[in-house]
């Protein structure tokens, strides 16, 4: 029930802020999609009634897609043309100007797959889960040497299960019907990686990115927490102006 209402709250939060960047970049067209593909590797932190760490459990490999609309904080070669009011105010305030241009924020869905093997007495068992859900970011970018920039985000992940199975004694148990996987799981991380433009409007990025639930996941006295950390390749797009 708390983390559903988290949930609802970072959404409403989530909400305000884009509506309010979307205000003050309006007639700024420093504007990206990136679509993102990858693998998680995923360590599962179970913990049993007693707080110990399952010891049988290991990570476990699963895909990753994500698509994220991206834009700047100030476009300082828009600004220039621009009679907006916050072109104004940031014509009048280079440096803030030239520090905002640094930053975008985004806004995504991705696909998930966090998974996991394991044994425990002789007795093999696996995890395997499919989360789809929404990922607000704040990212910083930094040229490194002609077209080539060094960059790194601080995201939120909000998921929800749409599949998944546990396999243990050569049956499988649906993890809809788990606490531990059902109710909505919030991640936070950062994201560091490398992008090149190959071509005008069209660049390329990898990055690693690693990230670890908000909150443990309880259930009849036992919690889990997953730390996903993933490699990314990206191909981002870049509208021309207007």
């Amino acid at each position: 029930m708390f983390t559903h209402r988290f949930a609802k709250a970072i959404g409403r939060i989530t909400s305000k802020l884009l509506f309010f960047l979307l205000i003050s970049c309006y007639g700024l067209h420093a504007q990206q999609w990136s679509f993102q593909t990858g693998v998680n590797v995923t360590t599962y932190d179970f913990k049993n009634t007693a707080g110990n760490a399952l010891a049988g459990i290991k990570a476990g490999s699963g895909n990753l897609h994500a698509v994220q609309y991206r834009h700047k904080l100030a476009d300082t070669a828009a600004i220039l043309v621009s009679s907006s009011p916050w072109a104004i105010y940031l014509n009048q305030n280079p440096l803030l100007a030239k520090v905002l241009g640094k930053f975008q924020w985004g806004l995504g869905i991705q696909f998930n797959q966090f998974n996991a093997v394991g044994d425990a007495v002789n007795t093999a068992y696996s995890y395997q889960t499919d989360y789809l859900g929404i990922s607000p970011s704040l990212q910083f970018s930094q040229k490194l040497y002609k077209h080539l920039s060094i960059q790194a985000s601080g995201l939120c992940q909000i998921n929800q299960l749409v599949h998944g199975n546990q396999w243990v004694n050569n049956r499988f148990i649906d993890l809809k019907n788990d606490p531990q996987f059902k109710n909505t799981q919030i991640l936070t991380g950062f994201q560091v990686g490398l992008q090149q433009v190959i071509s005008e409007g069209i660049l390329i990025s990898i990055s690693y990115q690693q990230a670890s639930s908000l909150q443990a996941m309880e259930s009849q006295g036992t919690s889990l927490v997953l730390r996903p950390n993933s490699l990314i390749f990206g191909l981002v797009f870049q509208p021309k102006r207007k």
